[in-house]
């Protein structure tokens, strides 16, 4: 008797759930009278296995957590199953470990499953095209910057697995994988979320961050002149950016010769200038200015490297040199300063797959407002990152480098 696909599609499902749901963590324990779940990090996966159980259960643990998703996939495959059905017994062996139906539906958090699926599908890529071995490559060096600034998996994850989505939908746009690839990516860096808000893996106790975090938060959205700029002539974009410059202009003018006008900021609207900002030129305003700077002097494919990587750049130092910087350089941390290469990295690299900049001129410009940021010397680097990596760029570029 012949199956239909339909019945041969939710069996196979049903098959990937029950094969994840077996959890060797939670029965190890069981021989030693102990329930993983409610021990350690009450997880029944590898490393809480490691911690509680020690070695020789954790690693049979974790090449059966690791594999048990491929595995689905590969049984669903032999059944008959189509494409989409086989992934999606994958993706139920996951819910399979996270929710097994013997345990009252609470087992691990599936990481290990979902990274092994994750590690099929890129060696699924590579057989497809080798083409991907040197985005790889240059994932792994972001990799290897977050691994030592943050020292946790979880930071590494949220940054480095986006960023292989996006390079995987830009170069195999048609891959039949990357939908499930990102349903995959979702759910790690959800986890990673919930682990870092769970154990408090990121603490900073800046004051100043903490009062002014609105900052921080709004400034990615700079990158809307980055956006007009694309569309529209430099004129325009300079009366653009010009006029919300000029505002912050006037406003610390104001502050400046109005004495209750700088009080008012003091003492009713604390959390909109920083303490040092008093009496001098705002953060806001040298960072606008050096926009606007950067577009009047520099060619445009260069200007936007360099304004674009001010504007991430800094938001990288800041949250990874307060929250993990412990190595003083200067008036800087060498971990902060190894956030704004990284972040400037990444920049560097969307901006070469979608407006085709040379590769080289981008590392060139990365490196150079990595430096610029950290040999401030006392010096707004607001004003001065963008405009030191214009510089370098364009003197690259003159000599043909």
């Amino acid at each position: 008797m012949t199956i239909s696909k339909p019945i041969i599609c939710f069996l196979s499902i049903l098959l990937g759930y029950l094969i994840g749901s077996i959890l060797p963590g939670y029965f190890f324990g069981r021989l030693k009278h102990i329930d993983i779940r409610k021990e350690g990090s009450r997880n029944a996966g590898t490393v809480n296995v490691y911690k509680i159980l020690g070695l020789t259960p954790a690693i049979p643990t974790a090449i059966y957590d690791t594999l048990k998703g491929v595995f689905a996939i590969f049984l669903a495959q032999s059944m008959g199953a189509n494409f989409a059905c086989a992934q999606l017994s994958g993706l139920a062996a996951i819910v399979g470990h996270v929710l097994p139906f013997y345990l009252g539906f609470r087992g691990g958090q599936g990481v290990a499953c979902a990274t092994g699926i994750m590690l099929f599908y890129l060696a699924q890529y590579i057989l497809a095209s080798t083409q991907i071995l040197y985005i790889l490559g240059f994932l792994l060096i972001i990799v290897a910057i977050f691994s030592y600034v943050a020292k946790t998996g979880e930071f590494v994850e949220m940054i480095v697995l986006p960023l292989l989505c996006y390079s995987l939908f830009v170069h195999m746009p048609a891959n039949p994988h990357n939908i499930f690839l990102c349903i995959i990516v979702a759910y790690i860096i959800s986890i990673g979320i919930y682990n870092i808000k769970a154990h408090k893996l990121l603490q900073i106790r800046d004051e100043t961050l903490k009062f002014h975090w609105w900052r921080v938060a709004l400034r990615p959205f700079a990158i809307i002149f980055v956006i007009f700029y694309l569309s529209h002539s430099q004129r325009e974009t300079l009366v653009f950016i010009g006029f919300v410059a000029l505002f912050f202009i006037l406003l610390d003018l104001v502050r400046f010769f109005h004495r209750k006008t700088e009080e008012l900021f003091k003492t009713r609207i604390k959390s909109f200038f920083k303490k040092e900002e008093y009496g001098r030129f705002s953060s806001m305003t040298m960072f606008l200015v050096a926009g606007f700077i950067t577009i009047l002097v520099f060619k445009k494919d260069i200007a936007i490297a360099a304004f674009t990587f001010l504007i991430f750049g800094d938001i990288f130092s800041k949250i990874f040199g307060l929250g993990f910087g412990q190595h003083k350089i200067l008036n800087k941390t060498l971990e902060g300063s190894l956030a704004y290469l990284g972040g400037a990295l990444i920049c560097g690299y969307i901006l070469y797959t979608t407006l085709h900049i040379p590769v080289f001129l981008l590392t060139i410009g990365a490196l150079a407002t990595a430096i610029a940021e950290l040999l401030s010397l006392g010096l707004d680097d607001n004003l001065t990152v963008a405009l030191i990596s214009g510089a370098v760029m364009t003197v690259a570029r003159i000599f043909g480098l």
